[in-house]
């Protein structure tokens, strides 16, 4: 079954070829569980956009990257900081000039990460992770990628780091028309105590027994190159960001 991948907007950039097919579910729990990420992901992207004034993340990055992964990390800790979290990958299949665009089905993740520094208390990290390039998608379908060693980031310091750790309101400010292909830049927000933001060596692997549940054993590679159908409770988060995407074209 086909349908749009977002209303169809009026004038010059009504658009009719980006559909998606559907695989059904028949768990309720699969249902409620990626119709929960793609509310949260959506109203992150929202957030992100109109937050931090000129630091906002810019609506144009959606355009310019291959890929969005999301991530739900929690820190914590006292000289030794550790954070556990989870997330989905998306990969960008097609998109026109107005920007709107089509999406692959999603690829879940697990981040784990143990460092050091001057950390104290807890912090809930809620990210997006414009991904430039296809082997930087590829990444996530690996059996661990070390983030700040075989994934390049970008995180509100310009520096590399470990899971994505902006203070509220603060977020990589960058030109996305600029030649960053080999590049991740993070944008997060974040709530809590943690002190330090500065971690390295975040590790991220497929979620494998989730990934089994939606897709069988399909290769995970395959799922990004959207060679299998998609699930109707990622509309909203698809339509939110080709709605981004055509707000960022003049």
């Amino acid at each position: 079954m086909a349908e749009p991948a977002s209303e169809p907007p009026s004038g010059p950039s009504a658009h009719s070829s980006h559909v998606y097919e559907f695989k059904e579910l028949d768990n309720d729990n699969l249902k409620n569980h990626l119709a929960d990420d793609a509310a949260w992901a959506s109203d992150l992207i929202t957030k992100l956009i109109t937050t931090g004034g000129d630091d906002a993340m810019r609506p144009g990055i959606v355009n310019a990257c291959e890929g969005l992964a999301f991530v739900k990390a929690a820190k914590g800790g006292l000289g030794l900081t550790v954070a556990r979290g989870s997330g989905f990958v998306i990969r960008k299949l097609d998109q026109d000039r107005f920007g709107n665009s089509r999406w692959s089905p999603p690829v879940y993740f697990t981040v784990s990460q143990v460092g050091f520094g001057a950390a104290v208390g807890y912090e809930a990290v809620h990210s997006v992770l414009a991904l430039m390039s296809y082997s930087s998608i590829l990444r996530f379908t690996q059996d661990k990628t070390v983030i700040g060693t075989d994934l390049g980031l970008v995180t509100t310091e310009g520096a590399m780091g470990g899971v994505p750790a902006g203070t509220f309101g603060r977020t990589s400010h960058m030109d996305v028309q600029a030649d960053n292909s080999s590049t991740v830049f993070a944008y997060s927000l974040s709530a809590g105590l943690l002190v330090n933001l500065s971690i390295n060596g975040t590790e991220i692997w497929p979620n494998q027994e989730f990934n089994n549940k939606l897709y069988g054993d399909t290769p995970l590679e395959d799922i990004l190159n959207g060679k299998v159908g998609t699930f109707k409770e990622l509309l909203p988060l698809y339509r939110k960001i080709s709605d981004t995407g055509r707000n960022a074209v003049p």
